[in-house]
């Protein structure tokens, strides 16, 4: 207990509201299963994410101020918030919603890029708006049936990664992006996107391959940060 909570004190606010993001959001995740309802993991989800820019503020970029960038990254917090109905009102609305969150999530990067302003916050507030969109369309295709439960499972893989970095001596307790990882988030989206159409045959090998995928990303991202302390010798 008294080396994690050493390796726990020397980690950032932003690493040590992520982890207690990953394990708010699996609680909710037991609880959406339990109640068999979605609402919990959209509530919990988009709270925390509000958590993190309040427990930020003053240090959301380089230069204080919240900025373009950020405001496109809670634009998009908005917009996971109509998911719901967008799913109730047929497979067209969804689609074209989430394919308007995912473009913005390009948008936001750039701009950051751009204009300077780049900073922790932001960075943890666009990966972790990702996460959000990505688990939210797990929980509509399982709790509506269109895919099996298990599918949750892909969802949550951000956050059982978050906590699995809190548990290892690792000191890094969050990773770089990659390109691979990036693409392969939007292979996972657009693979859930089409299963809400009346395809099995075509969305079921889509969704198997595109979740074995991001197996790999996560296994591999995990490897990377694993691996320099495996050659240090370190335990």
């Amino acid at each position: 207990m008294a080396p994690f909570a050493s390796r726990f004190q020397s980690t950032s606010r932003s690493e040590r509201w992520s982890l207690a993001n990953a394990v708010a959001v699996l609680l909710a995740a037991a609880g959406s299963l339990w109640l068999r309802t979605f609402g919990p993991l959209l509530l919990v989800g988009t709270v925390m994410l509000g958590l993190l820019v309040v427990a930020k503020r003053a240090r959301w970029t380089p230069e204080g101020s919240f900025g373009v960038a950020n405001s496109v990254t809670a634009f998009r917090i908005g917009l996971l918030l109509l998911l719901p109905p967008a799913a109730s009102a047929g497979p067209a609305a969804l689609i074209a919603l989430s394919l308007l969150i995912l473009a913005l999530d390009g948008l936001d990067g750039w701009l950051a890029r751009r204009y300077g302003l780049t900073s922790e916050f932001g960075a943890f507030l666009d990966k972790e708006t990702d996460a959000l969109f990505l688990l939210l369309l797990c929980g509509l295709a399982a709790f509506r049936g269109v895919l099996p439960p298990w599918i949750l499972g892909a969802g949550l893989l951000r956050y059982g990664f978050v906590v699995g970095l809190f548990l290892l001596p690792s000191p890094q307790k969050t990773e770089s992006r990659s390109s691979m990882a990036r693409y392969v988030y939007g292979c996972m989206v657009v693979a859930l996107l089409v299963s809400f159409l009346p395809y099995p045959a075509l969305y079921r090998p889509l969704v198997a391959v595109a979740t074995a995928a991001l197996l790999v990303s996560f296994g591999r991202s995990l490897w990377r940060i694993v691996a320099p302390q495996r050659a240090l010798g370190e335990p």
